[in-house]
């Protein structure tokens, strides 16, 4: 229950029982958690945090910048091999230190005091302050002492965060209580959190739990149950929809025939009906995108976008033809590749072929290949034409937009388009003029084509009605339940209303006795 040496290890709880030194709001607003403000040097390098001097581990240890400087030192340590290294790679040195190449004492983080650390970038990093939502610190005397395995048990656990470990069972539940040490800003209202674990083998039974009322919460991606909740008068109010920060596209070798034409790629991106694949593969499971950011994400611009590569057959034709293929006559033999998708992303890939087949007559083939096999081909631009999502990592523009610049993973170079990103990637104190930066560079993404964006994922879940905080309130772009990570940062804003009583069956009394007893 801690990121000391994986982050991909980790389960349910660390986040809140492990304090951040920023937390955001449901409208992904910066909030503060173990720091109570920061600030950036004049040239935008150094964002310098300090901590509330108060806070204290489980077990009465002060939480001291040095805690926050040890884990940024592990997490680099070549030794430690973390699996989250590359996510702090604006930090300067960070890379050469995590290579080997350069000791850790160049390592642009460093603890100036008890109660003040220093984050020096590269280059100016606006959004530094978004990534440092991901700073779970751990508690260094207690790593030193029982290694990982410190957060493992209720008897050893000892948080800065706003929950602490209670129990543990295997494969069964972890139960967390508030930690009656916490003194941050994030007091928590429920009383106790019980996540029950299920076998990760089998599709573990969500609904039959919620069903059964064993659970007040679950996550539901299996079409056939959205649909029976849906037709339940009983369960459909407490199913919520919303769009996840995810983004599934066509990628194309741009740099190569027959995708390297900017008509062949509008072809293709005009050729695709989104309603068709929301309305059959991709049913109560996707939203139509009109680019790279999902509606909600900041910077997003997706009412203003969407007629680009909107659906229109009888112009993909054209297109086609003028490009030199005339009912798709000479088109070479391409397949759209898969990164190990499961079944319905498949099946999503083969309706997009049809499409094509359909609206170009170009025959284009479906190969769904391991992931590795997949990484390496991508990495090393060889990759004709993909069907790959992308998630964003931490909520800013940057995180979705750099991604497309020439020296990632996509085999496209627009040089405006690189000018404009790599602009706002650096302009600190302006996030009016940033956002209409990346605005204008989204733009050119679409019409020039340099993917064919498809869809956004949606997220299904269901609450009990009694359940209620900030973290289910509709936030300013109107999503009822767009969470921002809250297991991350909002969690502690939960509670269970009155209305419970009305949901727990009352009992009829047996008898004359047994109604006396009772009035």
């Amino acid at each position: 229950m801690d990121r000391a040496v994986s982050s991909y290890q980790k389960v349910f709880g660390f986040a809140i029982t492990n304090e951040p030194l920023t937390r955001v709001d449901r409208d992904f607003n910066l909030l503060p958690a173990a720091a109570t403000h920061w600030e950036v040097s004049e040239d935008g390098l150094t964002w310098i945090f300090y901590l509330q001097q108060d806070l204290i581990f489980g077990d009465g240890r002060p939480v001291t910048a040095y805690d926050y400087e040890s884990s940024f030192h592990r997490w680099a340590d070549p030794k430690t091999g973390f699996d989250f290294e590359w996510y702090y790679r604006p930090i300067k040195n960070w890379g050469e230190v995590v290579a080997g190449r350069m000791p850790m004492d160049s390592l642009g983080v460093e603890a100036l005091d008890e109660h003040t650390i220093a984050f020096t970038t590269t280059q100016p990093t606006p959004y530094a302050p978004e990534l440092l939502n991901y700073s779970w610190v751990t508690p260094t005397h207690l790593f030193e002492k029982y290694g990982p395995t410190w957060s493992t048990r209720a008897e050893t656990h000892m948080g800065s965060g706003p929950y602490r470990l209670k129990e543990w069972t295997i494969n069964d539940r972890i139960v967390l209580e508030p930690s009656p040490t916490y003194r941050g800003p994030n007091k928590p209202f429920l009383e106790r959190i019980t996540a029950q674990l299920f076998n990760a083998a089998a599709q573990p039974p969500y609904l039959a739990a919620y069903e059964a009322g064993e659970v007040d919460y679950i996550v539901l991606s299996n079409q056939a149950e959205i649909n029976r909740v849906k037709s339940n008068p009983a369960l459909k109010d407490h199913l919520n929809t919303y769009v996840d920060f995810q983004t599934f596209y066509l990628l194309m070798d741009t740099y190569n025939p027959p995708f390297n034409d900017r008509r062949v790629r509008r072809a293709f991106s005009h050729a695709v009906d989104q309603a068709s694949l929301m309305s059959s593969a991709l049913r109560d499971i996707a939203l139509p995108a009109a680019a790279m950011s999902p509606p909600g994400f900041p910077a997003a611009n997706s009412e203003a976008l969407a007629a680009i590569q909107a659906y229109d057959p009888e112009m993909a034709r054209n297109l086609l033809a003028q490009a030199g293929y005339p009912d798709g006559a000479g088109f070479p033999v391409v397949s759209i590749w898969l990164r190990g998708e499961p079944i319905v992303i498949n099946t999503a890939a083969e309706a997009v072929q049809a499409m094509l087949k359909q609206n170009l007559n170009i025959e284009v083939g479906v190969r769904n290949v391991e992931r590795k096999v997949f990484t390496e081909t991508m990495n090393a631009k060889e990759l004709t034409l993909a069907l790959i999502p992308y998630r964003y990592d931490y909520v800013d523009a940057s995180n979705l937009l750099t991604l497309w610049l020439s020296n990632g993973r996509h085999p496209w170079y627009n040089e405006r388009f690189e000018d404009l990103v790599l602009r706002a990637n650096v302009l600190v104190g302006d996030p009016d003029r940033r956002n209409a930066l990346y605005q204008e560079a989204e733009e050119i993404l679409v019409r020039d084509v340099g993917g064919v964006f498809l869809w956004h994922t949606l997220i299904n879940e269901m609450w009990r009605p009694y359940v209620r905080g900030a973290a289910l309130e509709t936030n300013k772009w109107g999503y009822r339940a767009w969470r921002g990570n809250q297991m991350l940062n909002l969690m502690p804003t939960l509670y269970i209303s009155e209305d419970v009583q009305d949901a727990v069956p009352k009992k009829e009394p047996a008898g004359f006795w047994d109604w006396l007893t009772t009035r």
